[in-house]
């Protein structure tokens, strides 16, 4: 199975990603840095996508041949400064 996992460096998106490939499964993970997405998941066999899940269009293509999508990426809001007390 080929599975794409979103928020790949993230707690749940990692171990995620280590349970399916030790399970034998092709894994795609999306990250927003590739830098962050080797050292996360270092040797893991994984294939990295770097994407922004605000410009879905910039990786549909590896979408393609997807068996299954994984999405595990925690929600992006932008807070103004007064609401953080700045």
């Amino acid at each position: 199975m080929r599975a794409f996992v979103t928020g790949s460096t993230g707690l749940l998106g990692n171990n995620l990603v280590r349970t399916l490939h030790q399970a034998g499964h092709e894994v795609w993970a999306l990250a927003r840095s590739k830098e962050k997405a080797q050292q996360t998941l270092g040797d893991m066999a994984a294939r990295i996508v770097v994407g922004d899940l605000r410009k879905v269009a910039e990786f549909a293509p590896c979408l393609k041949g997807v068996d299954v999508v994984f999405h595990t990426n925690g929600m992006v809001r932008r807070l103004s400064p007064a609401a953080v007390g700045i």
